[in-house]
């Protein structure tokens, strides 16, 4: 995208769009809450370029490697087994009311036919597909909510300001420009929003990477653009603090509400007033693990999603297809055994 486009998009946005102090939900958006809080269970797909390592999504970064070496594995992405009518099958067979899709994780990789960037799943890849839009399609014709994570990080772009994550993966720091980088964001954000269908939330992910800096994300202008185009999209944010006007869901990683067995959620008090969500994995990781093989029993998960409905939350459970596109088996006979 040109410099120029980005410059009309963050003046558009500057004047059009009312700051999320004072935000005030829409009767959509309150219909969709209740919706939410009635769903209980829902899955996360974790799914990326970084399924062809095989060693989980954050392996850019914990690995340093060159994002200039690790964007090669876009031309080996070729995931034949991708069928997104079976995923949503066998997903809402489980009796799972939603699905909540990596649109774009830390490493920067688009899974859907961007054109802010041609590091995506259809111009980087000879699969050549837009996934997102095959999901979207399926969702919408089997009757499951689609949302969209969406993160905040970028490994690989040098405009986006260097952070806690990705420090050894080559980023030019001396051009980085988050005014740039947001302008970005709220463009890819506006496709999501308006070539996919309805959107059940738009759940983020990142903003621990500048914890403790006097950083501005300028999240306001982000979550009232997914207000102002889908009044019935809900906004997540996986910050681990208490919730800010604008948002929509609390969100719980790895914990049910109130435990903080992991320590990420703090001191942070449940909301009252938010629907609540807690995400979780299988096995120990989010992304395709290859030497990752030891799986929650069936028990251990009926009892989480027990435990996790109990405290009024949803249970988000996770799913890393392998890099072929296929959920993995055991993922699946889980699913098949733990239907509630």
């Amino acid at each position: 995208m040109n410099r120029l486009f980005l410059f009309f998009i963050t003046l558009l946005t500057a004047t059009t769009l009312s700051a999320q102090p004072n935000y005030q939900p829409s009767p959509q958006n309150l219909q969709s809450r209740a919706e939410f809080r009635d769903m209980q269970f829902g899955i996360f797909i974790h799914w990326g370029i970084y399924s062809v390592f095989g060693q989980g999504e954050w392996y850019l970064s914990v690995d340093s490697i060159a994002q200039s070496e690790y964007a090669k594995a876009a031309g080996a992405f070729y995931p034949i087994g991708f069928d997104a009518d079976e995923w949503v099958r066998n997903i809402k067979a489980a009796g799972a009311k939603y699905i909540c899709f990596t649109s774009r994780h830390h490493d920067g990789f688009s899974m859907w036919n961007t054109k802010q960037s041609s590091y995506n799943i259809v111009e980087a890849t000879p699969f050549r597909r837009d996934i997102l839009k095959e999901l979207a399609r399926a969702c919408h014709k089997q009757g499951i909510r689609l949302h969209l994570y969406y993160s905040l990080v970028d490994w690989g772009r040098d405009d986006y300001p260097l952070g806690q994550s990705g420090r050894g993966c080559g980023k030019d720091t001396s051009k980085a420009d988050y005014a740039h980088y947001h302008a970005f964001m709220m463009a890819q954000l506006t496709e999501l929003l308006t070539e996919y269908g309805e959107i059940g939330a738009i759940w983020f992910d990142g903003e621990w990477d500048h914890e403790g800096e006097a950083f501005d994300w300028r999240l306001d202008e982000l979550y009232a653009l997914v207000h102002r185009l889908q009044p019935g999209c809900l906004v997540a944010n996986n910050h681990h603090h208490a919730n800010r006007p604008g948002e929509d869901i609390q969100c719980f990683e790895r914990d049910v509400p109130g435990e903080n067995l992991n320590g990420y959620e703090g001191k942070t008090s449940i909301s009252q007033v938010l629907p609540l969500e807690t995400c979780q994995t299988m096995n120990y990781s989010w992304g395709y693990n290859a030497r990752d093989i030891w799986y929650r029993s069936v028990e251990e998960l009926v009892t989480l999603r027990q435990n996790t409905n109990a405290k009024g939350a949803n249970l988000l459970l996770n799913i890393g297809p392998r890099p072929d596109g296929r959920l993995p088996e055991t993922a699946l006979q889980r699913l098949e055994e733990m239907k509630i």
